[in-house]
C-alpha cells in the first residue's frame, strides 16, 4: 500500500512539472517582492496561487495532449499517456488546483491579480496549446505565458499593470523564453516532427537555428540591461554582477555561430540560459532587501 501510495503521488508530481513550476511561482515571488519589499502573508498566498495555477495550466496540458505525448519518446511515460493516470483524473486534479489558485490569489492579492492569472491560462492552454499544432512559430505568442506571472505578483502586491519595471521585467520573460524553446526543438525536432508537430527543422537548417538562438540571446541580455538603465536595479554591486554574467552568457553563446551546420548546441546551453535568469531573479530580490 505504502509503494502504491508512493508511486500515486509521484505520478501527481510529474503531472504538476513542479521543478518547472516551482521557478515559476518565483518570478510571481519577485514581481510581488519589487513592488512591496517585505515578507507577508500575501507574499506567501500569492506565490503559492501563481504555482497553482501553474500546476493546473500544465496539468490540462499533459490531458490535451495525451495523444501527442504518446507519440514521442520524451514524453511516452508521462502519467497520462502511460495510463498511470486517467484523463479524467487529470481534468479533476487540474481543477482543483485552478480553484485553490484562485482562492489564494484573490485572498493575498486581488481581483486583477486574478482576472490576469485566468488570462494565463486560457492563453496558455487555448492559444499555444493549439497554436503549436499549426505553427513552428507558435513559440512567439506562448513566451507572453512566461512574462506574466511577474506581472501578476506586482499586480497582487497593488502595483499597476502599465509601471515601467514590471513592463521591462516582462519582456526580458518574453524574450528568454524564446531562445529557451528554441534549444529545446534542435535537440527533440524529430520527435515533434513524428508526433506531427511543426517544428523550426524543417524550415531552417540546424547552423540558422543556432544563429537564431544566439541572437534572441543578445536581444534578452540588452533587455535585462534595461534593468539597469531604467534604474529598477539600483544597487551598484548588483548591477557589476549583472553586467558580468551578461558578457559572460553571451561569450558562452557565442559557441553556438562556431557549431558546423549540423552541430546541436548540449543541454550546458540550457542549464547556462535557466541559471542566467534565475540569478536575475535573486538579484532583483537582493537589489531590494539592501537598497
Amino acid at each position: 500500500m505504502k509503494n502504491n501510495s508512493g508511486t500515486r503521488l509521484s505520478d501527481y508530481l510529474q503531472l504538476s512539472k513542479l521543478t518547472i513550476m516551482l521557478p515559476v511561482s518565483l518570478t510571481g515571488f519577485t514581481g510581488f517582492f519589487m513592488y512591496y519589499p517585505h515578507l507577508s502573508i500575501n507574499l506567501i498566498l500569492t506565490s503559492l496561487g501563481i504555482l497553482l495555477m501553474a500546476v493546473s495550466a500544465s496539468a490540462l496540458n499533459q490531458v490535451q495532449e495525451a495523444g501527442l505525448d504518446n507519440k514521442m519518446n520524451r514524453t511516452h511515460l508521462r502519467p497520462i499517456p502511460a495510463g498511470r493516470i486517467k484523463m479524467t483524473h487529470g481534468v479533476i486534479f487540474s481543477l482543483c488546483c485552478f480553484l485553490s489558485g484562485n482562492i489564494l490569489l484573490f485572498s493575498g492579492g486581488n481581483i486583477e491579480a486574478v482576472f490576469i492569472a485566468l488570462f494565463t491560462v486560457l492563453w496558455y492552454n487555448g492559444v499555444y496549446t493549439y497554436s503549436k499544432r499549426i505553427t513552428a512559430f507558435a513559440v512567439v505568442p506562448g513566451a507572453l505565458t512566461g512574462a506574466l506571472p511577474p506581472l501578476i505578483g506586482w499586480v497582487a502586491a497593488g502595483g499597476g499593470i502599465w509601471d515601467k519595471p514590471i513592463i521591462f521585467l516582462e519582456f526580458l520573460f518574453f524574450t528568454g523564453q524564446i531562445p529557451h524553446f528554441w534549444l529545446m526543438i534542435l535537440k527533440y525536432g524529430e520527435e515533434y516532427k513524428k508526433a506531427g508537430i511543426p517544428t523550426l527543422t524543417n524550415i531552417f537548417t540546424t547552423q540558422q537555428i543556432n544563429r537564431l538562438t544566439f541572437t534572441w540571446v543578445v536581444i534578452s541580455v540588452i533587455a535585462a540591461v534595461f534593468l539597469c538603465y531604467f534604474e529598477v536595479i539600483r544597487t551598484g554591486a548588483v548591477v557589476g554582477i549583472l553586467l558580468i554574467a551578461s558578457v559572460f552568457l553571451i561569450w558562452k553563446f557565442s559557441g553556438l555561430l562556431n557549431s558546423g551546420a549540423d552541430g546541436k548546441p548540449n543541454i550546458k546551453y540550457s542549464i547556462l540560459l535557466d541559471s542566467y535568469f534565475l540569478l536575475i531573479l535573486l538579484l532583483l530580490i537582493t537589489d531590494k532587501i539592501i537598497g
